[in-house]
């Protein structure tokens, strides 16, 4: 049985033959990356920086000496 990849961020069904983008977690070893489990699969560009952008984050006021 084929588990089917749907994008992590519009959860549109990714169909065999189709470009797609990868995102792997992992961890940088002595002989280069170690993937971990989590693999994140995406559309399309636009839904890759979608998914990862944090909007407007808050900031602190400026500091004066």
């Amino acid at each position: 049985m084929e588990i089917k990849k749907t994008c992590a961020n519009c959860i549109q069904e990714l169909d065999i033959g189709v470009d797609t983008l990868r995102v792997d977690e992992g961890v940088i070893g002595t002989k280069g990356f170690i993937p971990l489990e989590n693999t994140l699969f995406f559309c399309c560009d636009r839904c890759l920086r979608d998914y990862f952008d944090m909007g407007d984050l808050p900031s602190m006021p400026g500091r004066f000496p």
